[in-house]
């Protein structure tokens, strides 16, 4: 490898309550881009084929015990509950995909850390912290810094004063500036949908920052 890329891990969980010392994931996507935000799409020989996109990867959890899933989850989750109990996978079978999946890009293996892809999305945080606890050889690949859109769309909303890039039930204007392959299809309590929104949501951002003088 002579001139390394710069890679985005866009990433998301949709998990089974708002306590993150207590929540377990129920859903993972990823989509790799490079700094243009275009999808770099994989396909892995060892990741079955229904867990692959076009431009990523998506897989549902094994769905944990009734007890262990919030009120909130369990009345307004439903769709993505059920999807966890006929399809759902272990998540350490998730985290080698995931592994699997970033080892398709030398960079996730550099040996200078700042040179691996980095870890993006919206509220990224709460995506890292459930990452760190149950998804550690995919954590392994990644850059130590995060980028997350969330950043940018408070300075949008405050100091710009401008509207905020809508996201919920709106596919055609994340299809506006979403360049990969697949559908912007979906909605609220769907990772994939979330994480083609957040990438979509950085194109909007740039766009509108390179106008302002």
């Amino acid at each position: 490898m002579t001139t390394p890329r710069f890679l985005y891990c866009w990433f998301d969980t949709e998990y089974t309550m708002l306590e993150l010392e207590r929540a377990e994931i129920l859903q993972i996507a990823l989509i790799v881009t490079g700094d243009d935000l275009s999808p770099l799409p994989q396909r892995p020989a060892e990741i079955p084929d229904e867990l692959l996109r076009a431009d990523g990867f998506s897989a549902v959890a094994t769905l944990p015990p009734s007890e262990r899933i919030s009120d909130h989850v369990k009345e307004n989750y439903q769709p993505l509950l059920e999807s966890c109990r006929l399809h759902g996978r272990p998540v350490r079978e998730l985290d080698g995909f995931l592994a699997s999946y970033l080892d398709c890009f030398p960079e996730s293996h550099a040996e200078d850390v700042r040179q691996r892809p980095v870890l993006s999305g919206n509220s990224i945080y709460a995506d890292y912290f459930l990452a760190r606890k149950y998804l550690p050889r995919f954590v392994s690949r990644l850059n130590y810094r995060h980028l997350d859109v969330t950043s940018f769309k408070i300075e949008w909303l405050f100091h710009y004063r401008e509207q905020k890039f809508e996201k919920l039930g709106r596919a055609d204007g994340i299809q506006k500036f979403y360049r990969g392959r697949d559908a912007v299809s979906g909605d609220k309590h769907d990772a994939y949908y979330d994480v083609q929104a957040s990438i979509a949501e950085l194109a909007f951002y740039r766009s509108r920052f390179e106008r302002i003088p």
